[in-house]
């Protein structure tokens, strides 16, 4: 009656490929984690701002003198640490690497240059001190990187990840096709319980009144499991006994209802007189606010890109000419937000009748029909650059999941369960999928990668989005995403 799966992915489901793996949430921050993380980017505040006098020859004396401009610095330092808090820099983190939490916390800082800009701006006060203030941020910035891979590196050494020990019990139908539906990591166990008797052995509890008596509440405990999912709601008037039979075995009881599982919305659960209510809502990404945060992101980066970069497009436009004539810009349809088609443009790397026996076909590794000059291009990404214009478009934003062409998608809607939820955002030049996979890939690896979409759609924030773009473009320098 009890199997036992040590680790955590089910593959006895039967479920035909390619299926979509969920991926882990990202890595909850424990309470002492989470203060000692505060504590030291608060250190390095102050560190940074004492470097930057002490690098200047600022008389120090003086300064402790000029009451506003401190207020003012430490106000500005408050406010970036209460924007990392609400970034969730203190809460949770994407990185499964040390290399992963530099990237990431690089981003925070940049993204906490913003108060101090500001106040050069808003306070004429502070303008004598642009240049302390300046070099505090810059060591702010290298000081909080620095501090967390070193945090990082410290808590995978002496505070190993504990495995968590799952029980899922209830009907037998439910309880087969519930792990492959959990975001599991790879040494969580699962003990699998189907019960065909599920619902008579509560109605003998319920007459008696002993709920330890109930085997798979025995048998979770034997097993010393922390999380014991039930496919089926108990009866109220056992809940009580059976909650603090739970928390005295140290176990934390929840309910799995398979047929409420959030895609592309969320949960939210509110109570309503003696009632319990279910609203669904909007992801974070598709939200109205959202969606105008990630329009201003786009057009502030893409517009003086497009500016910076124009000797670089026109020099790289020519040589294509030279090299294989014209046309120098490759236009191909591609599904954008909310399937609506459209003309995505790149520098054309491949022969101008790549296609034209063949038809559509999936670009792979060591690919025959690329040009001399188009091999070098693709290496180094910058095929995609064109793709700016369709940023500024609005058919396109910086960071999303890749578009695919209509021929895909529609044998991808086919093959694999909420292929369609990754049209819900304008589609990206980079993803979370391209930054965690290799860029060429056989389409067997569309549920992996539709695993990423998905969770960059559920876990959305300019954070994360800064995170990518950063990590993008180290993988661009260093030439590691080709």
């Amino acid at each position: 009656m009890v199997t036992l799966q040590p680790n955590g992915v089910d593959e006895s489901l039967g479920i035909a490929l390619p299926r979509v793996k969920p991926r882990p949430h990202p890595h909850q921050y424990a309470g002492w984690h989470s203060a000692l993380l505060l504590a030291s980017d608060a250190i390095v505040f102050s560190a940074a701002g004492f470097a930057s006098l002490a690098l200047t020859r600022t008389d120090m004396t003086a300064f402790a003198h000029r009451a506003d401009v401190v207020v003012a610095l430490v106000f500005a330092a408050a406010v970036v640490l209460m924007i990392y808090d609400r970034m969730g820099l203190y809460r949770r983190s994407f990185g499964s690497s040390a290399r992963d939490e530099l990237y990431a916390s690089f981003a925070g800082s940049l993204l906490g240059l913003i108060p101090p800009a500001l106040l050069l701006v808003l306070l004429p006060d502070l303008a004598p001190y642009r240049h302390q203030l300046a070099i505090a941020v810059g060591l702010s910035a290298v000081g909080l990187s620095a501090s967390r891979v070193g945090l990082t590196l410290l808590r995978d050494r002496f505070v190993p990840t504990t495995p968590r020990r799952i029980v899922v019990a209830g009907t037998p139908e439910r309880v087969d096709a519930l792990p492959g539906q959990l975001s599991l990591r790879g040494h969580d166990a699962i003990l699998r319980m189907p019960l065909a008797r599920f619902d008579e052995e509560l109605d003998e509890i319920a007459r008696h009144g002993d709920v330890s008596k109930l085997s798979w509440l025995e048998h979770a405990a034997a097993w010393n499991c922390d999380t014991l999912l039930l496919t089926e709601a108990l009866p109220p008037e056992l809940m009580p006994s059976i909650l603090r039979l739970c928390e005295a075995r140290g176990m934390r009881l929840a309910f799995a209802q398979m047929r409420l599982r959030p895609h592309a919305y969320d949960l939210e659960v509110r109570r309503d007189g003696g009632v319990a209510l279910l609203y669904p809502q909007h992801l974070a990404v598709c939200t109205t606010g959202a969606d105008v945060i990630r329009r201003v992101f786009d057009l502030a980066l893409t517009v003086p890109a497009l500016i910076l970069l124009s000797p670089l497009l026109a020099a790289v436009a020519l040589a294509i000419a030279l090299d294989s004539g014209r046309p120098v810009f490759y236009r191909q349809t591609r599904v954008g937000r909310h399937g609506k088609t459209f003309e995505i443009l790149k520098f054309r790397t491949m022969r101008v009748d790549a296609e034209a026996h063949s038809g559509p076909t999936w670009a792979k590794a060591g690919e025959t029909r690329v040009t001399r000059l188009g091999k070098h291009l693709r290496r180094w990404s910058i095929d995609e650059l064109p793709q700016l214009i369709n940023v500024v478009r609005g058919e396109m934003s910086l960071i999303g999941p890749r578009p695919e062409r209509p021929f895909y998608v529609d044998r991808f809607r086919a093959l694999v369960p909420r292929y369609d939820e990754r049209h819900l955002v304008r589609p990206g030049i980079t993803g979370w999928a391209q930054i965690n996979m290799r860029r060429i890939l056989d389409p067997s690896a569309v549920g992996e990668k539709l695993a990423y979409d998905l969770f960059y759609l559920e876990h959305w924030s300019l954070f994360l989005d800064a995170t990518i773009l950063l990590k993008t473009a180290a993988e661009f320098l260093f030439h590691e995403a080709a």
